[in-house]
């Protein structure tokens, strides 16, 4: 879970920090804390590149780039699901708010029940991200959620019967047999390629066939079973129409 907060008053900033810290003890779940207080070309693109699940936390007032026009420029780059939560001193802002169609899940007064509303506000967020595709495991007392679209494959460990779970920015252990996952994603479009392999049909970008290569965005894998070529073929076409 990343919470990503677009402040530039440091008061502000501690007290939203103290908030999450204070929801996220009485859950089970890994959690990052991303703090932007200024806008410059990269930050559309480094707020893209952060995996996992988001909620944002966007001031109406800080200079170069108020919060609402913020978060239409998140929604036009193609996140229409992480909530948006819009905190502002000028509460006369508000109006401007809800009307920018960019389905912003609260509006907080910072002068007015700041900590109580903004815990409220993110209740829901938790309740709207759990709501969403996701493979959710515990790691070393730690609880993962990852969004299905997070995750590029799953591998079997040559250390144990744990698999890995590969994402785009990162890598995770799952206590796990590659079998065991595959009963847990039936009817989703995972699919297991390999006996050691699984993966996430929708991040496929090319499959050579005749070696046995599947391409990604920035990875490739040779786990393509002679016996599996002709059923990932038939998946790809009905998902996409692909017959690379």
């Amino acid at each position: 879970m990343n919470f990503i907060l677009y402040e530039d008053e440091e008061v502000f900033v501690n007290i939203y920090e103290e908030v999450i810290n204070k929801l996220m003890l009485n859950h089970r779940i890994d959690y990052k804390i991303h703090k932007i207080n200024s806008y410059d070309d990269t930050t559309i693109n480094n707020i893209n590149s952060i995996k996992g699940n988001k909620v944002f936390i966007l001031d109406v007032e800080v200079p170069g780039k108020n919060g609402i026009d913020l978060a239409r420029k998140i929604r036009k780059s193609g996140d229409w699901i992480s909530p948006i939560i819009v905190v502002t001193s000028h509460e006369e802002f508000k109006v401007v708010g809800f009307t920018g169609k960019i389905l912003m899940l609260d509006f907080i007064s910072k002068n007015k029940e700041l900590s109580n509303n903004l815990l409220s506000a993110l209740l829901v967020s938790l309740e709207i991200n759990s709501s969403k595709p996701s493979y959710n495991f515990s790691y070393k007392g730690d609880y993962f959620s990852l969004p299905y679209d997070d995750i590029i494959y799953f591998e079997k460990s040559f250390k144990d019967n744990s698999s890995i779970v590969v994402c785009e920015n990162d890598d995770y252990v799952v206590r796990k047999t590659i079998s065991e996952i595959e009963e847990e994603l039936k009817n989703t479009n995972f699919f297991k390629t390999h006996r050691s392999c699984i993966v996430n049909l929708n991040k496929i970008k090319r499959i050579n066939y005749d070696d046995g290569i599947i391409y990604f965005n920035n990875e490739e894998i040779d786990l393509l079973s002679r016996n599996n070529k002709k059923i990932l073929k038939e998946k790809m076409e009905q998902l996409n129409g692909s017959t690379s």
